[in-house]
């Protein structure tokens, strides 16, 4: 009896998936992306360093100035007390007195109201660091035609003259009344005139005569009349 071998065939596999085809010369994403923020952490830490640098270089432009610490009526000696500092950037159209000056400043005396908070400047205070013994500083403002403030310079010898009010009539020739009231100084420094032709005029008088002078020059019924040249 004959026997037929038959031979097992196998089965057939599955063929594994083909891996998707790259192009040539493509570069992967990922790297790219890495690279640009590389390079805008690098542009940012840029203009960090730069911004500092540009606030260090103002804070090093910066100066010290002197400024008024509290109101100082005109003709008063300047203390310690009624100075304090400011620190500022270096502006050629301010000039105010640097801090480094503060010494020579006190125990000179305004030429003007100084009020609290503004910058000290040459302007409002008086060159001299005294006036003689005796002698005090007072501010008299004088209304446009009340004094010969052209012919007027320091040194000049002056009588400060009160005079009436606008409704008030110039005493009659002959009363008692008829000399008005005057006190002599002596002429420190005029100023320019304002915006209705008004001058404040700095002038030394005696201890005696400052106060009176001052509530005088308050009213602004006061004119001056020029005595001699200095």
């Amino acid at each position: 009896m004959n026997r037929t071998s038959t031979s097992q065939i196998p089965a057939p596999t599955t063929a594994p998936p083909l891996r998707p085809e790259t192009p040539i010369g493509a570069s992967p994403a990922p790297r790219r992306r890495k690279r640009s923020t590389m390079v805008l952490g690098v542009l940012i830490t840029l203009v960090g360093v730069l911004g500092t640098s540009m606030l260090v270089r103002s804070a090093g432009d910066r100066v010290d100035v002197l400024a008024v610490a509290r109101d100082v009526p005109a003709g008063q000696e300047i203390t310690a007390e009624d100075l304090t500092t400011a620190a500022l950037p270096e502006d050629p159209a301010l000039q105010p007195v640097k801090a480094i000056e503060k010494d020579s400043v006190i125990g000179r005396r305004a030429t003007a109201p100084l009020h609290r908070g503004e910058l000290l400047a040459n302007s409002q205070i008086h060159g001299g660091k005294a006036l003689p013994d005796g002698q005090e500083l007072v501010a008299v403002e004088v209304q446009r035609g009340a004094a010969p403030s052209d012919a007027l310079a320091p040194g000049d010898q002056i009588k400060v003259i009160s005079t009436p009010g606008k409704d008030s009539a110039a005493p009659a020739s002959g009363s008692k009344s008829a000399s008005p009231e005057e006190i002599e100084a002596k002429v420190v420094k005029v100023g320019s005139p304002n915006a209705t032709g008004a001058v404040v005029i700095q002038v030394a008088v005696a201890s005696t005569d400052s106060a009176q002078l001052a509530a005088r020059a308050a009213t602004g019924r006061v004119a001056i009349v020029l005595s001699s040249k200095g």
